[in-house]
């Protein structure tokens, strides 16, 4: 039972899908003026299970550096069940180093432990192509494992953290179709999402908001308000019998 797993990459949303006609790029989508990110934000997110508490994430744009020559931002996502939730153990930790002119990752970093499970997966965007690399041991004796390779990636490609911000930085129109490419488990992917509908919702921490509704291709959704802070504040994971992650707290860290 993958459930943390599967709540990862639904709120990435992987998918190797057949384009509709109408689907529109969302890398040649208008950007947002100004760019809701700002250096400090720290999202605190709930994660339940069929209505029982399973564990929580925590998502923080750290600071503004320089790496590869590129002003970024560098963003931390930290994920874990609850320690009393004995239905999965799951630990995962990542990292991307995103330029906020271009919307685009410069670097990514990601640390697994599922269980007995464990990887490190480490990958470089530059010129076109993206340097991947997998350190991975399916069980703590099994011997470990490595792959590397370099995909070539078209303009404005993603990574599993990178896209959430990506997503937050671009005009939704209701009803539209999107796409974008995005890297995961080693291969480039082409993500797409719907604009399904506008909704007012409740929020421990926001009250009433108006969100947009966006749905992937295999029926999950997620929430974000309509507003200019453009905040992830929802998901829900449609095959999984009621996996919720829930907005629970908003800090700006200096």
């Amino acid at each position: 039972m993958h459930y943390a797993k599967r709540l990862i990459f639904t709120v990435f949303l992987i998918t190797s899908i057949v384009l509709s006609a109408n689907a529109t790029s969302l890398v040649e989508t208008k950007n947002i003026a100004p760019n809701p990110l700002k250096v400090g934000e720290k999202l605190t997110y709930s994660i339940t299970w069929k209505k029982v508490p399973a564990g929580k994430r925590t998502d923080w744009i750290v600071k503004q550096e320089m790496v590869n020559g590129e002003n970024v931002y560098h963003i931390q996502s930290q994920m874990q069940t609850r320690a009393l939730f004995r239905v999965y153990s799951f630990q995962n930790q990542s990292e991307t180093y995103f330029n906020p002119a271009t919307l685009a990752p410069v670097r990514f970093q990601n640390r697994l432990k599922d269980r007995g499970y464990r990887a490190t997966v480490k990958t470089d965007f530059r010129n076109g192509e993206a340097e991947y690399e997998k350190v991975s041991r399916p069980k703590p004796k099994s011997p470990q494992k490595r792959e590397a390779k370099t995909l070539e990636i078209p303009p404005g490609t993603q990574d599993e953290l990178s896209f959430i911000y990506f997503l937050r930085s671009k005009h939704l129109a209701l009803g539209k179709i999107y796409f974008f490419p995005l890297v995961a488990k080693g291969k480039v992917h082409k993500a797409t999402l719907t604009v399904e509908r506008r909704e007012s919702i409740k929020n421990k921490v926001l009250g009433n908001v108006r969100t947009l509704v966006l749905r992937t291709s295999e029926g999950d959704r997620f929430w974000i308000t309509d507003d200019e802070r453009r905040l992830p504040i929802k998901i829900q994971v449609n095959k999984l019998g009621g996996l919720i992650a829930t907005l629970t707290e908003i800090e700006l860290v200096n």
